[in-house]
């Protein structure tokens, strides 16, 4: 989910491959392929041979609670990061005089995906309660992928966007380029981070082996997860991930179940 340049790819692929080397030392004898995002994300995260891979929390909370095992919650050491708990920045371009969410009323906003926490459900959280008849933007422009959104707000197609802060630290780190005449103008309230998953097939003696490996990445690959700002681990439940469903239901709740 934070394959954010080529880099980034490569480096989270040799995290896959050292967990895989970790469950061989464990005695798997499996074949365990590492294979590339598929089209088709619903799909893949209900399949039932997935060992590892990673979800966004509200397509965990909202549709895949009862069809994935939930095998544990990464940890980064970046701006708006706490713990298991991540939060989206909101923003827009250097140049607009916008000091308050209330002066966004009317303008173009910019998702990435409509099942997106980081880009949908907390920024209609953030907004719910400024919300008029349903409705405070004058139009939603769905970019497709954060990175797509950061592009329509730098080129005017649109004036702000809700961004994952793990992806916004990661492009000021290695492609500051496209945060280019874009600031920070509000943080949204934390939640847990983008869960890693697997599938429900898996026996729990496989699924405290996948945790043991997480866990121990912290020795076995220091300057790996250095390379991603990681610090860790943490061994989640699906208790965890209930506030996402809170400020879904917090939005509905004041006249505003849907971006508009």
């Amino acid at each position: 989910m934070y394959n954010v340049t080529p880099g980034l790819t490569r480096a989270w692929e040799s995290l896959l491959a050292a967990v895989v080397s970790g469950l061989r030392e464990r005695g798997w004898t499996d074949v365990m392929d590492i294979v590339p995002t598929p089209n088709d994300l619903m799909s893949f995260w209900r399949s039932p041979d997935v060992l590892l891979t990673q979800t966004c929390g509200y397509p965990f909370v909202t549709a895949l609670r009862d069809d994935v095992r939930l095998i544990a919650t990464p940890q980064f050491a970046l701006p708006g990061c706490d713990g298991i708990h991540y939060c989206s920045v909101i923003v827009v371009r250097q140049a607009d005089a916008f000091q308050t969410l209330e002066a966004l009323r009317g303008k173009v906003v910019a998702i990435n995906q409509p099942d997106s926490q980081s880009g949908m459900n907390a920024l209609r959280h953030t907004f719910a309660s400024l919300a008029r008849g349903g409705s405070f933007f004058s139009e939603i422009h769905q970019s497709g992928s954060h990175l797509a959104s950061l592009a329509a707000v730098g080129s005017g197609e649109a004036d702000l966007a809700a961004i994952d802060c793990v992806t916004y630290a990661y492009v000021m780190q290695h492609a500051a380029e496209k945060t280019a005449g874009l600031r920070v103008l509000h943080v949204t309230d934390p939640v847990p981070g983008l869960p890693l998953i697997g599938s429900i097939r898996l026996a729990t003696r496989e699924v405290n082996d996948l945790q043991l490996v997480l866990a121990a990445l912290r020795d076995t690959e220091p300057d790996l997860m250095g390379d991603l700002a990681l610090t860790g681990f943490t061994v989640s439940s699906p208790h965890d991930y209930e506030i996402i469903a809170t400020q879904e239901e917090a939005a509905g709740k004041l006249g505003y179940p849907a971006i508009a």
